[in-house]
């Protein structure tokens, strides 16, 4: 490749001699130091300083020889020829330093350019970065296109997206990097003449990512290293916030399992406590020995044991459904077509047989409705709806008000409604104020609302509640309709 180039300059040079020499009586002394001159700062920008000594130590002698009187020697014949010369040769050499000052000022404002357009790449998406995956994986690809060669970021001892052997070396000298935080292999201080670099996250002692550029044989463009070194600190700050973002939401996470939990147990304390004694009490009563009742207070006594069990029983259950609940996903749960009036009158057959069902009034306002749902899980949801409905309108004083079930379409939407005779919602309630173990009820654990809401999640149903003034609390499960063709399904 040297060898090409020197002899490009021969050529060049032996060319401009040629018309040189062909024009002189056109272009004059001048003319022909100016050819030179601008030959020798083409020379100066492309070629290296030795060589643009030479040209021009060429170029010079070229002129003295042919175009010096006297010519095809190397005496100068007057002073007019020594100035000519002397100038030639005093701006052949400012103008060459000039150039190369120039090609370096150039190099690096654009190697800066470069380099501030590839970091604003970086922080670009490292603000788009939500998870410590997500921000490594964008990183490493914006990496690999500045290198042009593989770079990769590891971590845990594994690359984050290529499926890259690391060899024994490469594996050592990384946790080398995280014991050390130092950089490691080529243009580094620390075993320079390794064919690989390592650059750590984290300066101190740490099991934190590297960056791992695995071959370089060669360092045409050593800036490139400086530019990776550089963002490597940018990305080490990034993932250090979502590291600590991850602990944090961690640490809330767990701050409030443990504060559910709790609540779990006080509810559980407080709210159990009460029908346990009841059925103990009554239970102790009726085992007391040479006590008689008559049919009246027996009643009595085990219509406490079994409402207080019920209650306990429904407790229980709507505890277990709920972590159930919590536990799953839209895309685990079996949907499939369901008519919402077999769904309510799944639910009348569940109070047929209880002597505390509430009255329960069904309108149906448009048959043939079908929504894609889970049947046992709305069914769930109703359930829970009316119990609450039930325990509203014991709350105010009217045991025996009838609930009522609406089921209909609105604006392509299914709704299923439940109306109770209770004091109703406060103004504004929505389903962000549904709180787990809260209940303004006397009794229960309010699990109910946060059932329905799940249910409701689960099927990408709205929820809504609403205080009726005749009719105390209306609650709204609104499901999308499908594109269903009925008579198909029928």
């Amino acid at each position: 490749m040297l060898f090409k180039k020197n002899f490009l300059l021969v050529v060049l040079l032996l060319i401009i001699t040629f018309i040189s020499y062909e024009w002189y009586e056109s272009l004059g002394l001048t003319g022909i130091s100016m050819l030179y001159l601008l030959f020798v700062v083409g020379v100066a920008y492309h070629y290296s300083k030795y060589q643009t000594v030479v040209v021009a130590f060429a170029s010079f002698l070229i002129i003295n020889y042919l175009f010096i009187e006297p010519k095809f020697t190397f005496q100068v014949g007057n002073a007019a020829s020594w100035a000519s010369l002397i100038s030639f040769l005093i701006v052949s050499v400012v103008i060459t330093s000039l150039v190369k000052r120039l090609k370096i000022e150039t190099l690096q404002s654009k190697q800066a350019y470069l380099r501030a357009e590839f970091l604003r790449k970086i922080a670009e998406k490292l603000s788009y970065s939500d998870t410590i995956q997500g921000l490594l994986e964008d990183c490493q690809a914006l990496l690999e296109k500045e290198f042009g060669s593989t770079v990769l970021i590891v971590k845990d001892g594994v690359p984050i997206l290529d499926n890259y052997a690391l060899t024994s070396e490469q594996f050592n000298a990384i946790a080398w990097v995280q014991a050390n935080g130092k950089s490691f292999g080529v243009g580094t201080n620390n075993w320079a003449d390794a064919n690989f670099v390592i650059f750590p996250f984290n300066r101190l002692q740490s099991h934190d990512p590297v960056v791992l550029i695995p071959q370089i044989f060669s360092l045409e463009h050593p800036h490139l290293l400086e530019n990776i070194k550089l963002a490597v600190v940018h990305i080490a700050v990034a993932y250090q916030h979502l590291l600590q973002k991850e602990r944090t939401l961690a640490a809330e996470n767990k701050a409030r399992e443990e504060a559910i939990t709790s609540a779990l147990l006080a509810s559980i304390a407080h709210d159990m406590r009460t029908p346990l004694t009841s059925i103990l009490g009554a239970a102790t009563t009726l085992n007391q020995p040479g006590i008689s009742f008559n049919d009246h207070e027996m009643q009595h006594l085990t219509n406490i044991i079994s409402s207080q069990a019920k209650h306990l029983a429904r407790t229980t259950e709507n505890i277990l459904s709920l972590v159930r609940l919590e536990s799953v996903s839209k895309e685990t749960i079996f949907m499939e077509v369901q008519s919402p009036e077999e769904m309510v009158g799944a639910l009348v057959n569940l109070y047929q047989y209880q002597t505390d069902a509430p009255p329960l009034s069904i309108q149906v306002n448009q048959a043939d409705i079908l929504i894609n749902a889970n049947h046992d899980l709305v069914v769930l949801a109703l359930a829970n709806l009316v119990e609450n409905a039930k325990q509203a309108n014991i709350d105010n004083n009217c045991p025996d008000a009838t609930i009522h079930i609406v089921v209909g379409e609105a604006e392509d939407k299914v709704f299923i409604q439940v109306c109770d005779s209770g004091r109703g919602f406060a103004d504004g309630f929505n389903v962000d104020h549904i709180k787990k173990f809260e209940s303004s009820s006397n009794k229960g654990f309010g699990l109910g609302l946060s059932i329905v809401d799940a249910v409701a999640k689960l099927h990408q149903a709205t929820l809504i509640f609403e205080k009726v003034e005749k009719h105390g609390a209306k609650v709204s499960l609104i499901f999308k309709k499908p594109n269903i063709d009925i008579d198909h399904v029928k």
